[in-house]
């Protein structure tokens, strides 16, 4: 018969280490959407059952576990409220905007964030840098054709993986128009610049989208650890800033997004390979 947690189990006081054991009893839970038995949550944290028991005990009392009619365990409904109202009030582009301030304060350059909705990319947070001469024509809320688009190329590089799907991509969109001399407008050239963005882990715009306006733009997985939420991008005249200059300052702002966020959100969690 399984063994059930009831509100008294695992009275007195934690054993040495006892606060990491339930935290890792709770990481265990949480990689096991099926449910999982006394027995392997005892072997994945090398405890006897008596143990991993008491470390239940808390997680249970709390709502943060809960034990279904089978004996088995799962993430209990009060922990996934948390999370989930967690999630809603913290927006993601509230959640960058220090990033932001911090990047267009350091490299005196305009930095985005935005989404991808459809085939086109949403601004949905944007710091100008202090050494913006002209203004950049994006705007908060306004939206641009990924394709041509550093933070579109961006996302779009763990969405479309191979040429296949890039061609599929611009069938269903439709052409790949010209908005500047320098716009990729076939899917064998747009599928090279993601294949290398993923290889690289950031992507250009090379006056793609506005003549005179280079970026550079890396997305951030913020809510996922492999498909990303957003991207950030850095942008900036070309004839002030031109675009060696801003890759050259992809240390400095990997730097700033790590001190911010982390380093996980820059990383999918499975490499990616060009097709």
């Amino acid at each position: 018969m399984a063994d059930h947690v009831g509100p008294d189990a695992g009275a007195g006081e934690a054993p040495p280490g006892g606060a990491v054991r339930v935290l890792s009893a709770l990481r265990y839970l949480a990689g096991q959407p099926n449910g999982a038995r006394l027995i392997d949550i005892a072997h994945s944290l090398g405890l006897p059952r008596s143990s991993a028991h008491r470390a239940l005990a808390p997680l249970i009392q709390s709502g943060f576990a809960r034990q279904d009619h089978q004996g088995l365990y799962h993430v209990g409904f009060e922990l996934l409220r948390l999370v989930f109202s967690y999630q809603d009030a913290r927006a993601p582009s509230l959640l960058v905007g220090p990033l932001l301030q911090r990047l267009a304060a350091e490299t005196g350059e305009t930095a985005h964030y935005g989404v991808l909705e459809g085939d086109r990319i949403v601004y949905q947070a944007k710091v100008s840098g202090s050494g913006d001469g002209l203004r950049m024509s994006s705007v908060i809320g306004g939206s641009n054709p990924a394709y041509r688009t550093g933070i579109g190329k961006a996302l779009l590089m763990h969405r479309l993986r191979d040429l296949d799907a890039v061609r599929e991509y611009v069938a269903a969109t439709g052409p790949l128009e010209a908005r500047t001399p320098h716009t990729i407008t076939t899917a064998e050239g747009l599928h090279a610049a993601l294949a290398e963005g993923r290889e690289q882990g950031y992507l250009l715009d090379r006056e793609e989208n506005d003549l005179g306006v280079v970026c550079v733009a890396l997305p951030l997985f913020l809510d996922s650890p492999s498909r990303p939420t957003g991207a950030i991008s850095v942008s900036a005249v070309a004839t002030r800033t031109d675009i060696d200059s801003l890759v050259a300052q992809l240390p400095r702002i990997h730097q700033i997004v790590v001190d911010e966020l982390g380093s996980e959100v820059l990383v999918a969690s499975e490499p990616h390979h060009g097709g």
